[in-house]
């Protein structure tokens, strides 16, 4: 009996002793399947919340595309932009050339995620930045602002930047924009670089449109407006200047001898002359003057609210610069 019962014990502690090991066996798989479902649902997580990113930036870029101009792209872009992605200020630095086909800053358009406190907004230098990137022509991102970089190198003076992100944005290899964003979360770079992407293709096509718009509109040699669209704006002035009681002056300019220029000097020549006297005229009147070239060396003036004496000092002014200019 006695050695029936220490075997007995023996059989049921080696039961007791597999049923354990079978139960810790399937407690593994059950936490690998575990782990596996949890990897599951965070990748279908995952995966949602790219589509829904992927589709965001979808309708934003479609909605971009619906407007022609800087104005209404950025209002679309700076709404999207605050209601998907942490950060504390985005600017879009828009660049334009001077005479000397140098860059420089044309206009700025900023968003803020949320409203600057009194007294927070900061001093930017936008040349020097402007210059900084075009010196880089890469993104350039830093994580930790104080530690990588002298806020005055890239114009920045505000101390509560942490991190700052430029891209430059350019079109037909030529820059046209730069990007900036501070303060961005880290998780969402790679999404922004897409949105910015989308954002310098829209550029592109606002820059074609104005060119093409100008083109329309302008004469290529002296930059003046073609008679064509002169002749609109001068029946649109002429009516709002008889509604409201206004005066208004009208000045008619022709080249003296041109055809004698031509002829002696060549037409290359002569175009330097009309191109000359179209930047004469063209700073020598007000920014709601309007000029036109009327037809080969001939030149028109609108001067809206300027009486008959105003209009004379104006055409003695510039024929007294036509007359003082060497070439």
């Amino acid at each position: 009996m006695i050695l029936t019962a220490i075997w007995y014990r023996k059989a049921v502690s080696q039961e007791e002793y597999e049923y354990e090991a079978r139960l810790e066996i399937m407690d593994g798989k059950n936490r690998i399947l575990r782990e596996k479902f949890e990897g599951l649902r965070l990748a279908e997580e995952d995966m949602g919340t790219r589509e829904a990113a992927t589709v965001g930036l979808y309708e934003v870029t479609r909605d971009m595309s619906a407007h022609l101009k800087f104005n209404d792209i950025f209002k679309v872009f700076s709404s999207f932009l605050k209601s998907n992605f942490s950060f504390k200020k985005c600017e879009l630095l828009v660049l334009e050339k001077d005479e000397g086909s140098s860059n420089h800053l044309g206009k700025v358009y900023g968003v803020w995620k949320e409203d600057p406190m009194l007294g927070s907004e900061r001093v930017v230098d936008y040349e020097k930045m402007i210059r900084y990137f075009l010196a880089r022509p890469e993104r350039i991102c830093i994580d930790n602002i104080r530690g990588s970089i002298d806020t005055e190198e890239i114009g920045l003076g505000d101390p509560t930047t942490k991190s700052f992100l430029g891209v430059p944005l350019s079109s037909d290899g030529k820059p046209v924009a730069i990007l900036i964003i501070e303060n961005l979360a880290a998780d969402e770079l790679e999404k922004f670089g897409i949105l910015a992407i989308q954002l310098s293709l829209e550029i592109k096509k606002v820059f074609l449109y104005e060119t093409v718009e100008k083109m329309a509109v302008t004469d290529s040699l002296t930059g003046h407006y073609v008679r064509r669209y002169f002749a609109e704006r001068l029946d649109e002035e002429l009516g709002r200047s008889a509604r409201q009681g206004l005066k208004f002056s009208f000045l008619m300019l022709d080249i003296d001898d041109f055809k004698k220029i031509n002829d002696t000097y060549g037409h290359l020549v002569g175009d330097v002359v009309l191109k000359d006297i179209g930047h004469i005229i063209k700073d020598d009147i007000r920014e709601i003057d309007l000029a036109c070239r009327y037809g080969g060396e001939e030149f028109a003036v609108m001067l809206p609210e300027t009486s008959k004496e105003g209009a004379f000092i104006v055409a003695e002014r510039i024929r007294k610069r036509v007359e003082e200019h060497v070439s």
